[in-house]
């Protein structure tokens, strides 16, 4: 609406709606960024310095410096210093956009970034970068470029959000102990405030500006193992042996870059997979599914269809005219276009081919920084579309990760499928196509502490389909490390045990009969909560609700939350409190306010108070806030939403109400109003369901209530 915005001063204020603000001088130019602005009509006293509206008011000082109060407390403040902080390149900096913080504010955000949950003090620098070393908290640049901030100062709480895909240096306090400088050489003077009254409120409102992530289908939620590599048949039936003699959940097996024929996407190697579409079928009998690394780099081969598609068709990176060519694990490489919807469409259509060819389930996006071996890609590499319109590189390499899944993506949409992909390297907006994984761990201490944070700054960005690879990737795990990294993840929304060709197996036998023993525990943990975790991620894509969350989102004004890292809330209800440090088996937990039960115990406890846990080494840390109710599975190995004839509602934990949701768990048949809604509530402890919605066949056969002291099936009671 174009009434809303307002011209002050020189700057720009478009007043979105009651949560969201845009100020530019110049806006975001670049057609690659989509985001969704929904405007609202809201009564706006203007004058010639200010803006009023609810509780907000917006004036702009001196040097065009905008500064925002809310009930006549100051929110949020530009500066207009002359500060300089550096920039890593050489030449002009076209934006330099400075913020105020004060000595006890917090900043959290900005995505993967190996570190802890407040960021202030560092410096981080957007530009999708494949580092396979040991990541810390130092470490500037990771696969992704997510340029969006939480900041807690002034007792209250704003989201700040970049919109540009240009390299961006964040300097979050570093140079200057009070300033945030947001610096880019060609990104425009153009950012999204974002107002609300916590965090919850302004993670949702973030999350509709960049769109919310896909539904995944229920199967997702399961088990994954992966390895670099299992290179043939061989390989792949030692793992399913190995989980089906030991009992143990498993829901897919992860095929890395091995299995193809000379690095080249959408081939099979015959020598080591002799029938892989026969294999697939044998296994999708036991529960198990397929997926299949594609990676970013296109083997330069003249007979390799897709090689010899793509260059006819002129469906490639270019320079100098010329197809682009670095060096990737195929050798000489090619890059696809993605940013030309032919090529986008053309792909889809290979990736269709070689799914159901094969009966691959899920497709793993990899390389798609865009990395490369020999030497980065040039910022002058073009991407021409049909129309003449030109992408240099310099614009596109943090969005080549979503376009390239965006291809993948539709190969399943189109069939009605929720889609299966997972990518490493993704902007702000990719999580409405693909889940994520946060790349390259190692089997380091410090990398399991750093997991949590991770995984939890990753939520509170939009991305809740999230998860690191169990054990770490490089190293040798230990029997210790393992043990403790699957009881600190076990509730991670992506779950998979992945590492590394050259190092030591890290499957869950692969140690003694105790380490199995743990791994099996923590994986009927895992399975026992999988309808839990689903109405997490119904909530995350209806809502925008983070799944895994910082204690900060649902205890925002509890300042003794604010830096916890190792402790996490799995939704409103759930809090696991695990050991992250080698050779530990007791430690100090925080509750919030509120009781709270041990999930295993069930003793009850008083909230707003640390205690001192012991958590040998064959355990984990799990509280229950009270007043909650948790759908729950049981005796489960894999999901088959077809096969599964029973939940439970365990009400044992005090008055509440909670709404679980069900559908098939695999198409998109819940668009079309194919699910249904149950309202369970436990009042004065007597526990009741009924529906809230019905527009789904459900399978279940039974329909069990648990008061704390017996099961009760309602299913012939509920209306």
């Amino acid at each position: 609406m174009e009434e809303n915005i307002i011209n002050l001063n020189g700057k720009n204020i478009e007043v979105i709606n009651n949560s969201l603000i845009r100020v530019y001088k110049e806006k975001n130019s670049s057609k690659l960024v989509k985001l969704s602005l929904e405007h609202s009509d809201l009564d706006l006293k203007i004058n010639d310095e200010e803006i009023r509206f609810n509780d907000y008011l917006l004036k702009i000082g001196d040097n065009q410096r905008l500064s925002v109060y809310k009930n006549d407390e100051l929110l949020f403040n530009e500066i207009s210093n002359n500060n300089f902080v550096r920039y890593d390149d050489e030449g002009e900096v076209k934006t330099r956009i400075k913020f105020e913080i004060t000595d006890k504010a917090y900043i959290y955000g900005l995505g993967d970034k190996a570190a802890f949950l407040n960021r202030k003090g560092y410096q981080y620098v957007s530009w999708n970068t494949d580092d396979p070393t040991a990541h810390n908290e130092t470490y500037r640049s990771l696969y992704k470029s997510i340029n969006f901030m939480i900041i807690n100062d002034r007792d209250k709480y704003v989201g700040i959000f970049y919109p540009s895909s240009y390299k961006t240096l964040f300097d979050l306090g570093k140079t200057f102990p009070n300033e945030i400088n947001i610096i880019s050489q060609k990104g425009s003077d153009d950012y999204f405030l974002i107002l609300g009254d916590n965090p919850l409120d302004i993670i949702r409102t973030y999350s509709l500006l960049v769109g919310r992530t896909f539904l995944p289908r229920l199967k997702m939620l399961g088990n994954q193992q992966s390895r670099w590599s299992y290179a043939k048949e061989e390989d792949f039936r030692y793992v399913v042996n190995g989980y089906k003699s030991n009992k143990l959940p498993l829901d897919y097996i992860h095929l890395d870059i091995d299995y193809m024929v000379r690095f080249s996407n959408f081939t099979v190697d015959k020598e080591k997979y002799p029938n892989l579409k026969s294999l697939s079928d044998e296994m999708k009998e036991q529960g198990i599914d397929i997926v299949a690394i594609y990676d970013a780099g296109v083997k330069v081969e003249k007979g390799y269809f897709f090689y010899d598609n793509l260059l006819k068709m002129d469906y490639l990176l270019t320079l100098d005219n010329k197809p682009y060519v670095n060096v990737v694990w195929p050798g000489d490489s090619v890059f696809p276009n993605y940013f030309d919807s032919k090529c986008r469409e053309y792909v889809t259509n290979e990736a269709i081919n070689f799914e159901e060819k094969y009966g691959i389930a899920g497709i793993w996006c990899d390389m798609n920084e865009p990395a490369s071996f020999n030497g980065p890609l040039p910022l002058n590499v073009e991407a021409r579309k049909a129309n003449g319109e030109v992408f240099y590189h310099d614009e596109f390499h943090n969005m080549y990760g979503e376009y390239m899944t965006r291809s993948i993506a539709k190969s399943f949409t189109r069939r009605n499928l929720r889609p299966f992909v997972i990518t490493r390297a993704c902007f702000a907006t990719t999580s409405k196509y693909s889940l994520v994984w946060n790349g390259d761990n190692q089997s380091l201490w410090h990398h399991l502490e750093a997991s949590l944070p991770q995984v939890a700054t990753m939520n509170i960005c939009n991305f809740p389909l999230d998860g690191v690879d169990v054990g770490g990737f490089n190293c040798d795990v230990t029997k210790e490390l393992l043990i403790r990294w699957i009881e600190a993840n076990i509730f991670n929304p992506f779950l998979r045990n992945h590492s590394s060709a050259g190092t030591r197996g890290q499957e869950p036998w692969a140690f003694d009969e105790e380490t199995l023993n743990v791994y099996r525990d923590m994986l009927s943990i895992r399975y026992e909560l999988i309808p839990y975790l689903y109405d997490l991620s119904v909530k995350a894509h209806l809502k925008g609700e983070p799944i895994i969350r910082p204690l900060f989102v649902n205890f925002p004004f509890d300042e003794k939350v604010k830096e916890i890292n190792d402790q996490v809330m799995i939704g409103e209800s759930l809090m696991i409190c695990p050991i992250v440090h080698q050779g530990k088996k007791d430690r100090v937990v925080y509750l919030p306010e509120g009781n709270w039960y041990d999930y295993f115990t069930h003793q009850k406890y008083e909230g707003n108070k640390k205690m001192l846990v012991e958590i040998p080494l064959d355990k984990t840390c799990i509280f229950v806030k009270e007043g909650a109710i948790l759908p729950k599975y049981r005796n489960l190995l894999s999901i088959n939403k077809n096969e599964i004839d029973e939940i439970i509602f365990d009400a044992s934990y005090g008055e509440g109400t909670y709404i679980n949701y069900e559908d098939d768990g695999e198409t998109l048949d819940y668009l079309q109003g194919e699910s249904n809604e149950y309202c369970i509530t436990n009042h004065k402890g007597k526990v009741s369901v009924e529906y809230k919605y019905k527009g789904y066949v459900s399978p279940y056969k039974h329909i069990y209530v648990y008061d704390g002291k017996e099961y009760k099936d309602v299913i012939d009671e509920l209306k």
